[in-house]
């Protein structure tokens, strides 16, 4: 099978590992008009307690009416009031204004005229809930790209891909295209933080938050110290604490 296209297949088949997703991550799907219903009956059982995530699964006009029916039933007053909109959102939705899930998948069967798309072109043609999944089962390649998106959710959702190798672990924390929130995941997770070249990484990259960084530093070799002293690339806390590390180093000896 064509590689292209054998990750084409892919993209549209990867579950999604919903009890595994972040309460942020449920209430992007929850919202998006594209995701297969099927799955927002299963988001509907998992979300059910979270007032957002109940008023996005209202909201959506590709909720199933057995679902919403179901949901009705304890919706309180608050909530209550927004199933007009979702009058209104439905009718959008019957009209072909949003997208539906069949929709979506004619856009990402698309191809240009060479017959094959790059992955970056077949990951902007993905649904909110495809990129969370690739996110969390897709290849390298996908990670690199998924790692780097706008959306906190999705590049959050790559570092928690059961794939991912250390390699690219020291990659994304020396990165200052990925959000911060992507370089804190890294630092909570002691066994990366085990390698040094993933500390230094992250103690070393400028767009790591500087609490991450600090926290860091005492395991900082004495040379690369040296260097952070020096370095107006980092913030002027981290090469002050640098400096103030040395200075104790030096006295003990």
């Amino acid at each position: 099978m064509d590689q292209n296209n054998e990750n084409e297949t892919v993209i549209g088949l990867l579950p999604l590992d919903l009890p595994h997703l972040s309460q942020g991550a449920l209430r992007m799907l929850a919202a998006d008009p594209g995701v297969d219903p099927v799955l927002l009956k299963e988001i509907l059982v998992l979300g059910k307690e979270d007032p957002d995530t109940v008023r996005c699964l209202i909201r959506n006009p590709a909720l199933p009416d057995s679902a919403f029916e179901k949901v009705m039933e304890d919706l309180n007053e608050e909530l209550r009031q927004e199933v007009a909109f979702r009058g209104k959102s439905l009718a959008l939705y019957e009209e072909g204004s949003l997208p539906s899930t069949e929709r979506a998948k004619k856009q990402r069967g698309v191809k240009g005229a060479d017959g094959k798309k790059s992955m970056q072109a077949r990951i902007q043609q993905l649904t909110m809930g495809d990129k969370l999944a690739y996110a969390l089962k897709g290849p390298k390649e996908a990670r690199t790209i998924l790692v780097r998106d706008p959306n906190r959710e999705i590049a959050l959702t790559v570092v928690k891909n059961p794939k991912i190798t250390e390699g690219e672990v020291e990659l994304f924390a020396a990165s200052t295209n990925v959000c911060e929130d992507v370089h804190r995941e890294i630092g909570k997770n002691r066994e990366w933080c085990k390698k040094y070249t993933i500390l230094r990484a992250l103690v070393f990259n400028p767009k790591t938050p500087v609490g991450i960084s600090l926290e860091k530093l005492p395991y900082i070799k004495e040379k690369d110290l040296q260097f952070l002293c020096k370095s107006k690339n980092v913030p002027n806390a981290i090469s002050g604490g640098a400096k103030r590390l040395l200075a104790q180093k030096r006295k003990k000896h």
